[in-house]
């Protein structure tokens, strides 16, 4: 029997302990967020679209921060409440908060020339994510960040793991 692989979509996340892979696929601009405690083995992975929501603050969502079929919000479409989400998750599943450590995926400027020589979303949600993790003194281990491609993530929650897959280019383990 293979190991069961979880896969999230653009603004879901997962929060499990071992056996298993957590795995983001397409990953432009999007950031999947890694959060692992080894001690406990449990481990979680978003995949971010956008930096900040006002809305999920201030709890006024907006129809696109909800699913569709169900109306329930979906906290991890950005990365203020994703890592906010992920660690209550990760603390539910045992977690302790000085154990957690993480690694993040993507952020790439997919498509420089509409740029304009501004920040793209990409930048933008490595920086929120980087600048966040700082101040909750979340150790950031990791990363494989940046540049004009594309990526897909797989988490190993079995040894805390991460395999980075791109087109034309070797796996990368961080």
């Amino acid at each position: 029997m293979g190991t069961k692989k979880i896969r999230i979509g653009i603004g879901e996340g997962a929060v499990t302990k071992p056996p298993g892979i957590i795995v983001a696929e397409g990953l432009g601009s999007c950031v999947a967020l890694v959060l692992y405690d080894a001690k406990r083995m449990v481990g979680g992975m978003s995949h971010i679209m956008l930096p900040d929501s006002p809305e999920y603050k201030n709890e006024t969502h907006k129809p696109e921060t909800r699913n569709q079929k169900s109306n329930i919000i979906l906290p991890y479409l950005y990365a203020d409440s994703a890592i906010e989400t992920l660690l209550k998750e990760l603390q539910y599943r045992g977690a302790h908060l000085h154990n957690i450590i993480a690694k993040i995926v993507g952020g790439a400027c997919m498509f420089p020339v509409y740029n304009g020589g501004s920040r793209g979303i990409g930048e933008q949600n490595i920086l929120y994510i980087r600048d966040t993790l700082k101040r909750k003194l979340i150790p950031l281990v990791g990363g494989d960040v940046g540049g004009s491609h594309g990526r897909t993530a797989e988490f190993y929650l079995d040894s805390g793991r991460v395999i980075v897959k791109a087109v034309g280019r070797e796996d990368k383990e961080i």
